[in-house]
């Protein structure tokens, strides 16, 4: 497996960092410390400076790049054993999530592990975690907290109808362990209300494409995203999975809104796919 932590040594890297450094199979995985390093905007005040504007430029960017590699490297160090494969690759760039989209796609990444590090704990609009999960055709796991490695509680949140079995499989290939309990939870609301047999025959059906432990669960709640994180905790779940799909006209669960809103919610690590399939 590849997998593929951008790092923008804050305080909050270390969720990330930390996931990874303990999950089964680290020494076989190729493990991606990935920093976008800004770059620097630099002027000249006089005509006569243009002549070294090359030079000091390419200067100032080599000691960004040597400097940011440093800091990877001591990172590296710190949380990983030199049996581990991790690499160490800075860019220099004026658009992060771009560049982390762009790597992923050019390593071909199984998993993006990235923090949410804003203080607030919320997913902001138009922040680099919001456009990553929105615009990746990569699995992004989104963590807030030093999390558990160990994954044996599992919810993935769904409508679970035939576009949802692509997306489960492809978060499916993200976990590297056979003692996994899924459960499929669907969230049952008083403006988007279905009767208890017809999502159940839905679920039973999408549960047949897959084999493992997989448990049916209906709620009922006011709010999609509150109940999934409710329920969530109540169980003391590892992980919840969720698809995102953006495109209009597709069911409540795909869209951006829910899945957000889920990552905001949540203390727990949130794994996301967009099903590129489905567009």
């Amino acid at each position: 497996m590849n997998i593929l932590i951008p790092v923008d040594f804050s305080s909050d890297y270390n969720s990330a960092v930390s996931y990874a450094s303990s999950l089964p199979g680290i020494s076989t995985d190729k493990i991606y410390l990935f920093h976008v390093a800004m770059m620097p905007d630099f002027y000249v005040s006089e005509l006569e400076d243009y002549g070294k504007y090359e030079s000091e430029l390419k200067s100032i960017i080599k000691k960004i790049h040597d400097s940011s590699l440093s800091k990877l490297r001591e990172i590296k160090a710190k949380h990983f054993d030199k049996s581990s494969k991790v690499i160490c690759k800075v860019i220099i760039s004026k658009n992060v999530y771009k560049e982390i989209i762009h790597y992923s796609e050019t390593l071909k990444c199984d998993l993006i592990i990235i923090n949410e590090s804003d203080t607030s704990r919320k997913i902001k609009i138009g922040s680099n975690t919001e456009r990553v999960v929105r615009l990746s055709n990569v699995p992004v796991m989104v963590m807030k907290n030093l999390s558990k490695s160990s994954v044996k509680k599992v919810v993935f949140a769904s409508d679970f109808r035939s576009e949802s079995v692509p997306v489960f499989s492809k978060l499916l290939n993200c976990f590297q362990t056979e003692y996994i309990s899924f459960r499929l939870l669907y969230i049952n609301t008083k403006s988007d209300f279905e009767e208890y047999d017809v999502v159940k025959d839905r679920m039973e059906k999408f549960k047949k494409n897959f084999a493992g432990d997989f448990s049916i669960v209906i709620r009922a709640g006011k709010s999609v995203e509150t109940s999934i994180v409710k329920y969530a905790n109540s169980i003391n779940a590892d992980i919840i999975a969720m698809g995102i799909k953006n495109k209009k006209g597709f069911s409540l669960y795909f869209t951006g809104r829910i899945t957000e809103a889920v990552i905001s919610l949540s203390e727990l690590p949130v794994l996301v796919t967009n099903d590129t399939s489905l567009l």
